[in-house]
């Protein structure tokens, strides 16, 4: 009974860790493995791609009911429409605010570790090549507002679903009590939701496992030796980021103790390292931040904004490996072409889907914004599932952080109950 009992209780947390050890084993023996149909169509393209694969789809199912019933419902809950206002603007500011500083560390972090220099891929004429930034300032507006919500749920875009719910969320707090039979069932829909990721959730270490044997096997060693000057720069920014920066503005605008934060954030920390998904961390985001004594309403509100607006990991990313192409290519980077590109990346990064994969996208306009060849593209998307694990984790914790610091503004954070001097009223189960 007590054995039965105790494999119970295995957090999933430890199980996830158990799952991505044995993909790093597993992915490690396919690397000694003799290329062929059996260790590649077979293992890689079918057994571990349904499981991995089949896992993320399965959490990108969930994704976007489960954000427009968290918003309505955190909206809807607020009595005070004004807040709402009042605490959406704060995250938006904060959210630009530190994705200009992290596209800022990015480039100059390349240029400090200079990641490409010693390896030379010719020289480049950006003569008739570089160009001012196409994407208006009214053009990135306009793409926030949906046309088409229908298309906007059946697509997944993450800003419109996010703008939308706003605006129900609204009108159910302005209506009050004719909204009743809506906001019930909004709520029943929503736990129905939260069951479903709990389910969901249980097979992450599966698809930890899958997912990281498969990283490793398709990678391989030689490829990770090449460029791991490439990762070991980037992931360095990661760490010095956040610490430096997201470590000074918690404990500045808090009072409280980074540390103690960091060591609630690992519990769910492994979900963004292991699925490359903000938008998959979503619900663990959002139970994390009330664990820690954020209000629901806050949490459900600015989360969802935070896993399609603020990509200060990317900003880090992308401002790295500009300067990481002009090195390879000995290519000169001018005053205007570095403020076009701090520009370039905010707009880029903000309302890009948290989703694995999404950077390539958008690096290619940042590339383009300053007329810098494509063809590296191809490289970085070798490496890029690596450090994109690092970067998610970081993208997550500045959603969080962000949070928090404006749940403390308007005073629905509850100190007491981040240094568990009182019990928080969430989900056990997504918090490992």
């Amino acid at each position: 009974m007590e054995t039965k009992e105790s494999k119970k209780a295995m957090s999933l947390g430890k199980r996830s860790i158990i799952g991505l050890i044995c993909g790093l084993i597993l992915g490690g023996i396919l690397c000694f493995v003799p290329p062929g149909v059996i260790r590649d169509n077979f293992l890689i393209d079918t057994v571990l791609k349904i499981v991995g694969t089949g896992y993320l789809n399965l959490i990108k199912m969930t994704i976007v009911p489960f954000v427009f019933a968290s918003l309505v419902m955190g909206i809807s809950s607020a009595t005070d429409v004004k807040q709402v206002g009042r605490i959406g603007s704060k995250i938006l500011l904060i959210y630009m605010c530190t994705t200009v500083v992290a596209s800022a560390v990015g480039i100059a972090g390349g240029m400090i570790l200079k990641p490409g220099v010693g390896v030379n891929l010719g020289s480049f004429d950006l003569s008739s090549q570089f160009s001012e930034v196409e994407t208006s300032f009214a053009d990135v507006i306009l793409d926030f507002i949906p046309t088409n919500i229908v298309a906007s749920f059946a697509e997944g875009e993450m800003i419109h679903i996010v703008l939308f719910a706003v605006f129900v969320g609204i009108a159910m707090s302005l209506l009050g009590a004719k909204a009743e039979p809506v906001r019930q069932f909004n709520e029943a829909f929503g736990n129905v939701m939260l069951k479903i990721v709990n389910i969901v959730m249980s097979l992450t270490p599966y698809g930890v496992c899958a997912l990281m044997a498969t990283t490793v096997a398709n990678l391989g060693f030689d490829i990770i030796i090449t460029l791991a000057k490439y990762c070991v720069c980037e992931i360095s920014l990661f760490f010095l980021y956040g610490f430096a920066v997201y470590g000074l503005l918690f404990t500045i605008f808090t009072k409280q103790s980074f540390f103690k934060l960091l060591k609630k954030y690992a519990k769910i920390a492994l979900v963004p390292f292991s699925t490359s998904s903000s938008n998959a961390t979503i619900p663990y985001s959002i139970q994390f931040c009330r664990s820690v004594g954020v209000s629901e309403k806050v949490a459900a509100f600015t989360i969802p904004l935070g896993a399609t607006l603020n990509m200060d990991g990317t900003a880090i990313m992308q401002g790295m490996t500009v300067v990481f192409v002009s090195q390879l290519y000995n290519i000169d980077l001018t005053f205007t072409m570095l403020i076009t590109l701090i520009i370039t990346i905010t707009l880029a990064t903000v309302g890009s889907p948290g989703m694995p994969g999404v950077v390539m996208v958008t690096l290619t306009l940042v590339l383009q914004s300053v007329g810098f060849p494509l063809e590296v593209i191809a490289i970085i998307v070798a490496i890029d599932k690596f450090p994109d694990m690092f970067k998610t984790v970081l993208n997550v914790l500045g959603d969080s952080i962000c949070t928090i610091i404006v749940a403390n503004s308007e005073h629905e954070f509850d100190p007491d109950m981040f240094n568990d001097k009182k019990a928080a009223d969430v989900d056990a189960s997504l918090m490992g």
